[in-house]
């Protein structure tokens, strides 16, 4: 069975099963007058069952802030992305030990997923995503991304490099990957499916994982049989297998992130406008996405344009960890705006909902 035949199936068994899976539920929680989390006056703010909505009214008791760190930062999360990190090392030892890929092929995929659950984790408990999608939905999206991974985005970017050459592939990597990454939520989407913001943050996430998880794994069986030059044809690849280690590790905490937060982001920013100002929202999504693309695409870029410059290179290198922060706080800044009112004053500060609709009075 060919890997675009396996690349379909799960494709279209993940799209359907999360599509099935989806069930009309009733806003959590319901729709009514709570104190304004963005305001530090006594003022009321209209919770539609779904997201923060302009509607204001003076009087009530300001909104609880909430302390940095407070209570629900904490939790299973950090013992699951410990348990990650330890399936990771081990793996990695059995590797170079063995000299057996399938060794580091497999801990890369189970490293990778349980790096990425402990994210999901530490989210949720941030956003109570559990509310409106289940666990099931996430692995399902998981899966048919890893599908469309495989159909679409691996062989349009072998395509590319084959016949433009790899910078001109680079410079094409935000659309071809975040398009693929989209598909599965955004066909839900369409199909009546998961339409609350927090869903959509959810599934954005979801999504960059099936990614992360795929290519990670890739990775793991093409650099151990790489051979030849290296991207800027100024040396061989080094395929020995702490050489691979190096560079699963490296994937799994600074690249791979970057998948899921991306997609994260430019799902949290159009489920968002689609539900508040349906298609008037429709410029501001686009750009939201358009805006991730040009993104990813700068930073794969600069893996080939500092090539005759090392230095350059290095600061590349040292920027990419930057971005990993500065994608998560812009993340964060957009996710948090659908904070539910049971949980404002119990999340962290950091999680507080800021910045939400101009408000008018009811």
């Amino acid at each position: 069975m060919t890997l675009v035949v396996i690349g379909a199936i799960l494709f279209l068994a993940g799209t359907a099963v999360a599509f099935i899976a989806g069930r009309p539920r009733d806003g959590v929680p319901a729709p009514g007058w709570f104190p304004d989390p963005a305001s530090h006056v006594a003022r009321q703010r209209y919770w539609d069952g779904r997201a923060w909505t302009g509607q204001t009214a003076d009087g009530g008791p300001p909104a609880e802030r909430g302390r940095r760190f407070r209570g629900r930062f904490w939790g299973s999360w950090v013992w699951q992305l410990l348990a990650a990190v330890v399936v990771l090392l081990a793996g990695s030892l059995l590797y170079q030990s063995s000299g057996n890929v399938h060794v580091m092929g497999l801990a890369s995929l189970l490293g990778m997923a349980g790096v990425c659950w402990a994210f999901y984790g530490f989210v949720s408990r941030q956003l109570a995503l559990h509310d409106v999608v289940g666990p099931l939905t996430i692995v399902s999206v998981v899966v048919g991304t890893s599908g469309a991974v495989v159909l679409i985005a691996a062989n349009i970017n072998s395509w590319i490099i084959d016949g433009a050459g790899i910078a001109t592939a680079t410079a094409w990597v935000g659309v071809v990957e975040e398009g693929t990454k989209l598909l599965v939520p955004l066909l839900l989407f369409v199909l009546g499916r998961y339409r609350d913001p927090r869903a959509g943050i959810a599934l954005g996430l979801a999504s960059g994982f099936g990614f992360a998880i795929t290519e990670t794994t890739q990775y793991a069986y093409e650099t151990a049989a790489a051979s030849g030059p290296n991207f800027c044809g100024t040396g061989t690849l080094d395929s020995t297998p702490a050489a691979v280690v190096q560079e699963q590790i490296f994937r799994v905490f600074t690249v791979s992130p970057l998948h899921w937060l991306w997609t994260g982001l430019a799902a949290t920013i159009a489920w968002r406008l689609w539900h508040l100002y349906g298609r008037r929202g429709m410029w501001g999504a686009l750009g939201g996405i358009a805006l991730v693309m040009v993104v990813h695409s700068l930073n794969d870029s600069s893996a080939t344009a500092f090539c005759d410059n090392p230095a350059a290179s290095t600061v590349a290198v040292v920027l990419r960890w930057v971005l990993v922060v500065v994608m998560y706080v812009v993340f964060r800044a957009w996710a948090r705006k659908s904070v539910p009112p049971q949980l404002v004053g119990v999340v962290g500060r950091g999680w507080v909902p800021r910045r939400l609709p101009r408000g008018h009075g009811s």
